[in-house]
C-alpha cells in the first residue's frame, strides 16, 4: 500500500485522519484557505488574496492520484472533519518523473509535525507513481518551511530572489523521514504505506 488512510494522534491531543484528498473535498479546501491567516496565505500562495480564487481552490482539490497527488490531515473531532493541513505533488505533464511539492498548515497546528506526516505520505505515493524528484518554492521570509526543507535534505538549486527553489530526491527524502523520531505518527505512515504499491 502507499495510499491507505491512517488514524494518527498528535501531541496536541487531536485524533486526526491522514488520507488522500481529491475533488470531493473541494469544500474542505475552501474552508482551510478561509481559515488561514493573511500571513500564511501569503507564504503559501505568494499572494495575500482573500478569498483564494475558486479556480485555484478547485485545481488544488482536483487530485487524481497520478498526475496530481494530494494528502490531507482532517480533524475528526470537529463537525465535518475540516482540513488542518494538506500537501500536493503536481506533475507539469503526464508521465513526468518530476513534480512540484506544495503544502499548507493552519496556523494553530503548525510546529506539531503535520508537514512531515504529509510530506512522508506524498513522497511514498510519488515513489509508487514513478516520481523521483520533487521541487518546491519558498519565500525568504518563510523561515519554518526553509528550515524544514533543509532538515529534510533539500538542495537549493536556485537561491532567492524572489523565491528559493528546492530540489528533493524522493528516495533520499523517504529515508531521511524514516529516521526521524518525531512526530510519532511517522512510524505508522511507514509501517502501513511504505510498500510502494497502490
Amino acid at each position: 500500500m502507499c495510499n491507505a488512510p491512517l488514524q494518527v494522534s498528535l501531541d496536541t491531543g487531536h485524533d486526526v485522519l491522514l488520507r488522500p484528498v481529491g475533488i470531493e473535498d473541494e469544500s474542505k479546501f475552501q474552508q482551510i484557505f478561509r481559515a488561514m491567516s493573511p500571513e500564511s496565505r501569503y507564504l503559501r500562495f505568494f499572494s495575500g488574496a482573500n478569498p483564494v480564487p475558486d479556480a485555484v481552490v478547485r485545481s488544488l482539490a482536483d487530485a487524481d492520484g497520478h498526475k496530481h497527488i494530494a494528502w490531507g490531515i482532517l480533524d475528526e473531532g470537529e463537525d465535518g472533519a475540516p482540513l488542518m493541513a494538506a500537501a500536493h505533488a503536481i506533475r507539469s505533464e503526464e508521465g513526468s518523473d518530476r513534480a512540484e511539492l506544495a503544502l499548507g498548515v493552519l496556523d494553530q497546528y503548525q510546529a506539531h509535525g503535520l508537514s512531515r506526516l504529509l510530506i512522508a505520505s506524498v513522497a511514498l505515493s510519488c515513489r509508487a507513481r514513478g516520481i523521483i524528484t520533487l521541487e518546491a518554492e519558498t519565500l525568504p521570509e518563510n523561515r519554518k518551511a526553509n528550515s524544514l526543507f533543509k532538515a529534510l535534505g533539500g538542495k537549493v538549486i536556485r537561491p532567492m530572489p524572489p523565491t528559493t527553489l528546492w530540489e528533493f530526491d524522493v528516495a533520499q527524502l523517504i529515508e531521511t523521514l524514516r529516521t526521524m523520531e518525531r512526530p510519532e505518527g511517522l512510524r505508522k505512515v511507514f509501517a502501513v504505506n511504505a510498500g510502494g504499491t497502490a
